[in-house]
């Protein structure tokens, strides 16, 4: 399967792998591949890699795959620094009534549970410690990430910012 581009789209000249609007294409149905790109895993590490929504993936230990550049900065940490690293430990996550870090339910915020649990999706709301210090409340959507025998191998996440 490739990505294509819609028919009313401008059919301008552009390097491989963007295209004319200077977003990022992903060709997920090349054959010469190795085999693991076109697992689930790798593909969902590709799309939230290129994402404009704030996104990231965990693989099944809790640690980061890839991180979209929006969820960095939601977030407030690099999009490059924290790849290959445990989730708690590049996301400081605070305490909703003492803001104190660390709160004993951290590892049960929705992109870790949803490694648990395995099915389902799981939603909840993280306050998290930014590296400038300020604090941002954030609503995370998670779904587990199957492989082909239905085993949960990492977990897809969505950031929204919550004001007020």
């Amino acid at each position: 399967m490739r990505l294509e581009r819609l028919a009313d789209a401008p059919a301008s000249p552009a390097p491989d792998g963007v295209d004319g609007d200077g977003r990022h294409v992903v060709d997920l149905g090349d054959e010469r591949r190795a085999a693991v790109a076109s697992t689930p895993l790798a593909r969902w590490i590709a799309a939230a890699a290129t994402a404009h929504d704030p996104c990231l993936v965990l693989d099944r230990h809790g640690q980061v795959l890839s991180l979209s550049v929006s969820a960095a900065s939601l977030l407030g940490c690099s999009d490059i620094g924290v790849i290959g690293r445990q989730l708690l430990d590049v996301v400081q996550v605070v305490d909703f009534d003492t803001g104190g870090a660390g709160p004993d339910y951290a590892a049960r915020v929705a992109p870790l549970a949803v490694l648990s649990t395995g099915s389902g999706l799981m939603r909840s709301l993280l306050r998290v410690r930014r590296r400038d210090a300020a604090k941002a409340t954030l609503d995370a959507s998670s779904a587990p990430i199957h492989d082909a025998s239905g085993r949960t191998v990492g977990s897809l996440t969505f950031l929204a910012p919550v004001y007020g």
